[in-house]
């Protein structure tokens, strides 16, 4: 990931999705990666984070929850990226 994968934008967090992005900041960078780029997170990482938090089950469910649905997110705009530059390629 680049600086300029990151919006530059203040960004404003309903209060009840605070930690799953703070979770998010401490291990957003922590990908696992092949030949075609990042493929998904390294939940070893998330793992390791969520279990020095030393929440209850209910809240660590949570957490991991919220962490997957950015990771998705993340990935199917990566996806559309390459898809995008594949185009553009396939053009030139």
């Amino acid at each position: 990931m680049k600086r300029s994968d990151y919006a530059r934008d203040i960004v404003l967090l309903w209060p009840e999705t605070e930690p799953v992005w703070s979770l998010w900041e401490q291990i957003r960078n922590q990908w696992r990666a092949g030949a075609v780029g990042a493929y998904a997170l390294d939940y070893n990482v998330l793992f390791y984070q969520l279990d020095r938090m030393g929440l209850p089950p209910d809240e660590h469910q949570d957490l991991f929850d919220g962490i997957r649905v950015i990771e998705a997110e993340v990935l199917s705009i990566w996806m559309e990226e390459r898809e995008a530059e594949e185009k553009k390629r396939a053009k030139t």
